[in-house]
């Protein structure tokens, strides 16, 4: 099959490291660790696997993050290149299977955890729900990997071919839900669980910093399964203001009046240090980072009121320092939201993909797909992704149908 496959090597790993960041195209070029490869479709690890054949793939920051080795070297012993990346994934079962029946469209769930794995008895964030901060990630049946589009044995979502999982990390697709939102529910089901981790309730303000797919798909949620009495998006594009409206948010504010208009409309008041940011005394009760940078991540902090809660959703970067100041005087609680789970709602527990899945026709998941790219136009779709906020996109995405139906329907 044809495929993007990621060989990690030191020399390229330090020349995208200090290159890639200045030099876009080094993404791709010759000296890139991606490379587009025929190789062998990837075996079942055991007899109840299933075979997926990919029909959208999305491009995360994630994956952007290792192309250009902005990602932490911390997931270097839990994951096994040479890998296929992709793991946001809507396809169709390739082959009758105990569990599913050829051509049943499916939306995979990446997370390798202990049932993937074949471990019993499960470790514990496994037995409690949360599978995807399994502790065994790197044992079991498969290579390691933290999510399928990271392991070796799985295969990922950038191939024209098929992919491997196991039946606990596949949700058939309701016929109301098309592969366009479809591809996009994994990054939903993340923002799922960082919503309902965080919970605010009717009285508070939750400020969402960073308008791309996360920070739009935060906004959804918050809108859909919290009582949030406010919702504020801080979003720098057209494209990103007009969405967050859209999808939940009352007001929206741009980075550049992050410290001017912002700390007012959060009822408190900015003052100038001799060097550095703003001191924000109040701010937020709830505030969801979702950018993944340093610069945004002490925003976010310092515009968290006394006591409030920040979440970091965004992936973080590795290249800059931050000033963590506010966090200790202000007594903040900074937390993860890796992922997603099994989640408290409604009086129920349910998958984040579940209520994903669910949420999706009700905020037209489908119209923040695109543009769709052929594997082979690579180059493009990555270039696309690196430039989504700029060029008005939000979830850029492999298109494999013409592999099997005709013409691309490439925009």
């Amino acid at each position: 099959m044809l495929a993007l496959r990621y060989r990690k090597s030191v020399p390229r790993y330090l020349l995208m490291r200090a290159g890639a960041k200045r030099i876009k195209s080094l993404e791709t070029s010759r000296f890139s660790p991606l490379k587009l490869e025929e190789i062998p479709d990837p075996t079942l690890p055991t007899s109840e696997w299933v075979r997926v054949r990919p029909l959208l793939s999305g491009i995360c920051g994630s994956d952007l993050g290792t192309l250009s080795s902005g990602n932490s070297p911390y997931f270097s012993p839990i994951t096994s290149p040479p890998f296929v990346l992709g793991h946001e994934v809507v396809g169709v079962v390739a082959e009758d299977n105990g569990a599913f029946h050829a051509g049943e469209r499916v939306v995979l769930e990446p997370a390798l955890g202990c049932a993937v794995r074949s471990i019993e008895p499960p470790c514990r964030m496994c037995a409690s729900g949360r599978y995807a901060l399994c502790l065994n990630v790197a044992k079991g049946d498969i290579s390691p990997g933290i999510q399928t589009g990271f392991c070796r044995d799985t295969g990922g979502g950038w191939c024209e071919g098929t992919l491997v999982a196991h039946p606990a990390q596949l949700h058939r697709v309701p016929d109301d839900v098309p592969d366009e939102a479809a591809v996009a529910v994994e990054p939903l089901a993340c923002a799922v669980h960082a919503a309902l981790k965080a919970d605010p309730g009717p009285d508070e303000t939750a400020l969402v910093v960073g308008a791309g797919s996360v920070g739009l798909f935060v906004v959804a949620a918050l809108e859909n399964l919290t009582r949030a009495g406010r919702i504020i998006c801080v979003a720098k594009h057209d494209r990103q203001r007009k969405e967050a409206l859209r999808l939940g948010a009352d007001e929206v504010v741009h980075p550049k009046d992050t410290y001017t208009t912002l700390p007012a409309m959060l009822g408190t008041e900015a003052y100038r240090p001799e060097i550095g940011k703003p001191v924000v005394m109040g701010g937020a009760d709830k505030t969801f980072e979702c950018v993944g940078a340093a610069g945004t991540m002490e925003d976010a902090v310092r515009l968290t009121r006394p006591d409030g809660q920040v979440v970091l959703v965004g992936m973080p970067s590795t290249r800059s320092c931050l000033d963590l100041t506010a966090l200790w005087h202000k007594e903040v609680t900074l937390a993860g939201s890796y992922a997603y789970g099994i989640e408290e709602y409604g009086g129920e527990e349910i998958k984040s993909f579940q209520l994903a899945l669910r949420l999706a026709p009700a905020v037209d998941l489908a119209s923040l797909v695109g543009p769709r790219f052929r594997l082979t136009e690579y180059r493009e779709a990555i270039a696309a992704a690196r430039a989504a906020g700029r060029e008005g996109h939000v979830k850029v995405v492999f298109d494999h149908r013409a592999v099997s139906y005709g013409p691309s329907a490439v925009s």
